[in-house]
């Protein structure tokens, strides 16, 4: 570890700026490991230099790779240690990244967790449950939005699957940014809004797929963003959305698509043992006097599971059995029921492996978007909102993102450091 003087800190600092307030620099804040209570933590700098800031005060202008710092939760505070030493314990510990390659790691000790990497800017105070550490991200758009598309698909597909894959994941950004508000920063790292798990390994083809479709989101009819709901394999059609979800859009309608028919999660079976199967239907409503009676055929998706005219809704049946999809027939073989299915997830919206395979076939990512979503419009957000035209469109401006502040934990960098810069020249 090693401290720098006021004009490295300041051009640092610069950098920071500038991209903040650039129109292609918006800031994301990304709690991490919101679903488990963290006790103790690492943080450790793998490339650029960090400025540490404990309670609005410069601690250290700058320490550089291989600097760590141990972060463990005390009361209603955040006990620090860097490289071995006590710092002592403050309210909220701060390490923003001077300019663009600041890469840090995070590695929870209480509970073990493996060690992942995150660009940018790292938060942490207590949570306010007091129940461990809240660890924020901070990062720019195309960061955040290249970590979820790499965390949701892998890195072994063509550009324009990555190009829809993209457009989707920040049409879910733009329509949800401010979801965790009232925790601290905008949205969570895990499914609750999108797969986050850091850069991973920073795929090129990831990062040149987002920055290509900068400000690309999809739209419905009314002008707002869609629900851009996708699965990994739909066996041939997809499913309505008021199968799944209660709620009818009119953008996620049921499609045939042959490109996913020979993929891995295409087929798949199931053996249940009849006695249980036919305790379940009993307990639904669903009593029959022979075996035979309960057989099913779904050549195209279904919404429920019929017999004699007693219907039970098919996703209550793969959530109770633990199924792939609710694209399955249903036939015996001998004591068990045998399920034969098609398909990997609820089967609503883009199918990504049947998505791959248009790639594969030299489908752009537009014709992609528009097989799956019906009736919709797919917009460069970014050139709409600085038009007149849009600025006149209260129903696409209410869905401006940045529209509003940001919450108070994501202002990494403000007067507090301004002010201690000059204390260094000094």
């Amino acid at each position: 570890m090693k401290t720098t003087g006021y004009r490295q800190l300041c051009c640092g600092l610069a950098a920071y700026f500038c991209l903040t307030f650039s129109l292609c620099a918006q800031k994301v804040s990304v709690g991490l490991f919101f679903d488990m209570p963290v006790k103790t933590a690492t943080f450790a700098v793998q490339s650029g230099s960090y400025a540490i800031i404990v309670d609005d005060t410069l601690l250290i202008a700058a320490v550089d790779r291989g600097a760590a710092m141990l972060l463990s939760s005390s009361g209603s505070g955040v006990r620090l240690r860097i490289s071995g030493e006590s710092m002592g314990t403050f309210s909220s510990v701060k390490a923003v990244g001077m300019g663009d390659e600041g890469l840090f790691s995070i590695t929870c000790l209480n509970p073990l967790q493996p060690t992942l990497s995150y660009a940018q800017h790292a938060f942490i105070r207590s949570a306010k449950d007091g129940s461990g550490l809240l660890i924020v991200n901070q990062l720019d758009e195309r960061f955040y939005l290249s970590g979820v598309v790499e965390a949701e698909t892998g890195c072994a597909a063509k550009p324009e699957f990555f190009k829809a894959q993209a457009i989707l994941s920040r049409t879910y950004l733009y329509a949800h940014f401010n979801r965790h508000g009232k925790d601290g920063f905008n949205l969570c790292d895990g499914v609750h809004c999108q797969a986050y798990k850091g850069l991973l390994t920073r795929c090129r083809r990831i990062r040149a797929a987002v920055n290509e479709t900068e400000g690309t989101i999809v739209i419905d009819g009314e002008k707002r963003p869609i629900t851009p709901s996708f699965h990994a394999n739909c066996g041939g059609q997809t499913c309505h959305s008021e199968n799944v979800w209660r709620e009818k859009l009119p953008y996620l309608r049921s499609v045939r698509d042959e490109h996913c028919t020979y993929e891995q999660g295409a087929r798949w079976q199931k053996r249940i043992a009849l006695s249980e199967w036919r305790d379940y239907m009993s307990r639904s409503g669903i009593r029959v006097k022979t075996p035979r009676q309960l057989e099913f055929e779904q050549p195209l998706r279904k919404k429920y599971y019929e017999v004699n005219g007693k219907k039970v809704e098919l996703t209550k049946i793969r959530h109770r059995f633990g199924l792939r999809s609710t694209f399955f027939d249903v036939g015996l073989a001998g004591g068990d029921v045998l399920l034969t299915g098609r398909g990997y997830g609820h089967g609503v919206g883009l199918c990504q492996e049947g998505a791959i395979q248009m790639a594969e076939r030299g489908w752009g990512c537009e014709k992609i978007l528009r097989h799956y979503y019906k009736n919709t419009s797919i917009i460069n957000f970014n050139k709409a909102r600085s038009t007149q035209a849009m600025q006149q469109d209260s129903m696409l401006f209410l869905f401006n993102p940045w529209r509003n502040e940001l919450p108070d934990t994501t202002t990494f960098v403000d007067d507090v450091v301004a002010r201690d810069s000059v204390e260094v020249q000094e």
